[in-house]
Parts: C-alpha cells; sequence; structure tokens
C-alpha cells in the first residue's frame, strides 16, 4: 500500500493494483480451503486492510490503464467470504457502478455481470 500511495510510484500503479489483487485472490483462495479443511468459519485474514485496499481498488478505477486490475481486486474482495458487511456491499456497488457509468466494454460489462450475480446470490 506503502508503494501505491507514493506520490513517485504513480505510474507503477497499474502494476501494483495487480499484485493486490492477486494477493487478495491468495488470501481469499487460502482462506477457502482452511475452511474445508476445518469446516468453520474464521475471519477473513484482510478484514483489517479491507478499507485501504478497497480506497486503492476505487482509485484504480477512474484510470483506464488500471481498471482491469481494480475491478479483478475487487471482485477478489467481494467473494470473500466475511469480508464485508451487507451495508458495505452496497457501497462497493455503488463506487464500481459511478466509476463505470460511461465504460461500456465487453470485459466491464461481464465483470459487472459477475459482481450483481455474485451479490444477488
Amino acid at each position: 500500500m506503502k508503494l501505491f500511495l507514493s506520490p513517485d510510484e504513480i505510474s507503477n500503479r497499474p502494476s501494483i493494483l495487480f499484485l493486490l489483487a492477486d494477493l487478495i485472490n491468495a488470501a481469499r483462495d487460502s482462506m477457502s480451503s482452511k475452511l474445508e479443511d476445518s469446516e468453520e468459519e474464521g475471519s477473513a485474514p484482510l478484514i483489517p486492510y479491507k478499507d485501504e485496499l478497497l480506497g486503492a481498488m476505487s482509485a484504480g478505477l477512474r484510470d483506464i490503464g488500471s481498471r482491469r486490475s481494480a475491478l479483478t481486486g475487487i471482485m477478489g474482495m467481494v467473494t470473500t467470504k466475511s469480508l464485508f458487511s451487507d451495508e458495505e456491499l452496497g457501497f462497493v456497488v455503488h463506487v464500481v457502478n459511478e466509476a463505470l457509468q460511461e465504460d461500456d466494454s465487453d470485459d466491464v460489462r461481464s465483470l459487472r455481470a459477475r459482481l450483481t450475480s455474485h451479490l444477488m446470490s
């Protein structure tokens, strides 16, 4: 997060978001395997960092070069059990819709549909 926030690293933000999205997905997947092994629901390892991560991903949505990584990161966060409350999920949907309102590319439509589908289930 320090790299993402550093003014000296602005040109590297798309790559940083790509790596953060991978980290989010790895944390989600490791939590899933632990749940399968123990059959208990624990707390998500990203909870202490969720506000910072969501802020970075939201900022990444506004830049066309980092939009795909930001969407992947947000999708990873949304699909992590016990990370967001219902109210927080509503906020995430609002942030994504607001940032992508004018972007009608196939990638964005597909990710938006997956996000909506996940939230409805």
